[in-house]
């Protein structure tokens, strides 16, 4: 089986439930410092300078999961942006690779992102997101179907229209449906001021 048609057939799995607590913001004091982060993930990602996987997906993934966060009430944008970050950091090549989301939400834990004041339930659903965002399933929370409706709306780069069936969120659903394209961002910092970075 491809990896692109494990995408497509895999949404009768059934949907994860809902995370209790998911929250939005850090710490008191704290702040997301996304450049450290990316100067912690990029040294151990095996995916970098992939077309297909490497950061100027994770970032495309970022810039779409916030768009659909502002509507998409109870969703966490942090959680987006790390989803976003680490999700495909440790894929090993383009092609099937059902076990590059447990590798990537390890990084969680491996890389010590709960010292950037993230709550145990956001590094909670971090993990989540990353671990199980592979092979199509549909989520009830909405910060983790955020997250995954985010990546599948990216399909296009490898020849795939998303379909609506596949999104968690009534904000993915919709814009698969109309086919919605969004822009693209290119500055990682832009993207975490979103979500109150410096």
């Amino acid at each position: 089986m491809s990896w692109r048609r494990s995408i497509r057939t895999a949404a009768d799995k059934p949907s994860t439930p809902a995370v209790a607590g998911s929250g939005n913001g850090l710490i008191a004091g704290a702040f997301l410092d996304i450049e450290e982060i990316l100067r912690r993930v990029r040294p151990v990602s095996t995916s970098l300078a992939s077309a297909f996987h490497g950061e100027d997906h994770w970032r495309e993934v970022a810039s779409i999961g916030l768009d659909l966060a502002q509507s998409t009430p109870g969703c966490d944008g942090i959680v987006v942006l790390l989803f976003a970050v680490l999700h495909d950091a440790r894929r090993i090549g383009d092609d099937h690779d059902p076990s590059h989301g447990g590798r990537g939400a390890a990084l969680v834990r491996s890389l010590g992102l709960g010292q950037f004041g993230l709550s145990e339930t956001q590094l909670a659903l971090a993990e989540t997101a990353c671990r199980d965002h592979t092979g199509g399933g549909l989520s009830a929370d909405p910060t983790i179907g955020t997250c995954w409706d985010a990546d599948r709306l990216t399909l296009r780069r490898v020849g795939i229209e998303p379909a609506a069936r596949y999104m968690s969120t009534p904000t993915g659903r919709a814009a698969a449906v109309s086919g919605r394209r969004f822009a693209r961002a290119t500055d990682w910092s832009a993207l975490a001021r979103r979500v109150g970075g410096p």
